[in-house]
């Protein structure tokens, strides 16, 4: 078997040396803002459904899988996409990513029909997850060095939690100012704008010679991420039903196979050895990060909106201070990382996400305030989430070598995707398992007591990380 064609010229490039990229601000500006836009894609429609759902004549089945679709194909293929872009070329995997992604969202925006925009909004989240981890694999290549990577990937997780937090407010002004067709039509001279922005900035590295794409593998391990992402979205729409529980438990025999291939295979899609450095354990700490902040998410963006009777634009609006810390605090965490080692950040930013959804517990009443009892919350949410998430980023990739960068982060972001999809499963189960308290608005009881699971297990998290973690920077090779 031929090895992959390289993307570009052959490089003499030495190992852990940058490639020669002169505007370097804005190759970054060109990656993070790709990624914003394509997590906006995910959360975007979240505001528009009603209207979509109008005007397409879907069921409320069909609506759910309007998030579902995208959600599903995203989560499912990033590991395989990341090992694409190792294979073929980053660059090339990236640009073509970006070309589904726009096809998709174009489709979206001109359909009639409502299985067709649903089958476009699965190829628009099959191109995020070509696109996102080939951009991060491009970062990390680009930016070698260990105090320019952190501050790059700081860069990178700020706008990537900034982009899945605002959705909503996106989604909202989009469809309000010119109807909800608009928040995919925008996507499509974004993407030709990005495209443009490649072919002059991002370098044309040539893919790594002698691996394989492993797709056989890559179906097996779409299959169970899939399988735990679908039966954990259909116990949030229909409870826990039969359909629910199998796919919920073939998904520990169908991952146990890929990890036992992947453990016995000469060249395999997700090297075990990653998993064996004690940065290592840093994944564990992004699952658990994602989780701790989308379940206060989700939980409160309810509250808002059933409780308070909010419109979801308000809610949305309502996390923009949310938003604006976590961009804030993963640049100054980004910044002093390397001096300060994971140890000193992790912990102390997950006690911050367990006072946070402790403190949102308590705020949630029939006559809450949103200055008096969401916001601090929202601050120490977006305060340890914020500090946690490039801390976790950084950790974790420093233990990646350069030929494994894609597969590298599609592992990582694979983790985020499922992270966020067990938190909004299990609050689901656990809002609906809290009882009731007499005279107290349906299902109040129910989010505190997710709320307080969640600062639970953020606080387990913060003893362990302070356990486990390296007490020292970790080297970026």
């Amino acid at each position: 078997m031929h090895p992959p064609l390289p993307d570009g010229p052959p490089t003499t490039r030495p190992a852990g040396t940058a490639p020669a990229v002169t505007r370097r601000g804005l190759f970054l500006a060109l990656v993070c803002s790709t990624q914003f836009v394509l997590l906006v894609g995910g959360t975007v429609v979240t505001v528009s459904l009603p209207a979509i759902g109008a005007e397409l004549a879907l069921s409320p089945a069909g609506l759910q899988w309007v998030l579902t679709a995208f959600m599903l194909t995203f989560g499912c293929l990033l590991l395989l996409g990341g090992r694409t872009a190792d294979v073929l070329g980053r660059r090339r995997v990236f640009l073509a990513g970006l070309v589904l992604f726009a096809a998709g969202s174009l489709l979206c925006a001109l359909t009639t029909t409502p299985g067709l925009f649903i089958a476009a909004r699965a190829a628009a989240g099959a191109g995020a997850a070509l696109a996102s981890p080939a951009a991060m694999s491009l970062l990390t290549t680009v930016f070698v060095a260990p105090g320019e990577r952190s501050r790059a990937l700081g860069a990178w997780a700020a706008v990537g939690a900034a982009g899945a937090t605002l959705g909503n407010v996106v989604g909202g002004l989009l469809t309000t100012a010119g109807g909800w067709r608009w928040i995919f039509l925008v996507n499509v001279p974004i993407c030709a704008l990005a495209v443009v922005g490649a072919f002059l900035l991002v370098p044309a590295l040539p893919g790594v010679r002698g691996q394989r794409l492993a797709i056989v593998d890559g179906l097996l391990g779409t299959v169970a991420v899939g399988m735990l992402i679908l039966g954990l979205t259909l116990v949030q729409t229909r409870g826990v039903d039969p359909v629910a529980i199998a796919l919920l438990a073939g998904t520990v025999p169908v991952a146990g196979l890929f990890l036992l291939i992947q453990a016995r295979h000469p060249d395999p899609l997700l090297p075990l050895s990653l998993f064996r450095s004690r940065t290592a354990i840093a994944y564990l700490f992004m699952l658990v990060t994602a989780g701790t902040s989308i379940g206060p998410y989700y939980v409160s963006s309810l509250f808002m909106q059933q409780t308070l009777g909010w419109t979801a634009l308000q809610a949305g609006a309502a996390f923009v201070p949310w938003a604006v810390l976590i961009a804030v605090v993963a640049q100054v965490v980004s910044r002093v990382l390397q001096r300060t080692g994971p140890r000193l950040v992790i912990p102390p930013a997950l006690l911050a996400v367990a006072a946070g959804g402790a403190v949102l517990a308590t705020a949630m009443r029939p006559d809450a305030t949103y200055l008096g009892g969401l916001l601090p919350a929202f601050l120490l949410l977006g305060l340890g989430t914020g500090a946690a998430g490039v801390a976790c980023t950084v950790t974790a990739m420093s233990g990646i070598p350069p030929e494994r960068h894609g597969v590298g982060a599609g592992a990582l972001n694979s983790t985020q995707a499922v992270g966020s999809a067990l938190a909004i499963g299990i609050a689901v189960l656990l809002a609906g398992a809290g009882g009731s308290v007499p005279g107290a608005a349906p299902g109040l009881d129910g989010y505190r007591f997710a709320l307080l699971t969640v600062a639970g297990v953020a606080l387990a998290a913060a003893a362990l990380a302070a356990a486990t973690l390296p007490p020292r920077s970790p080297h970026t090779r």
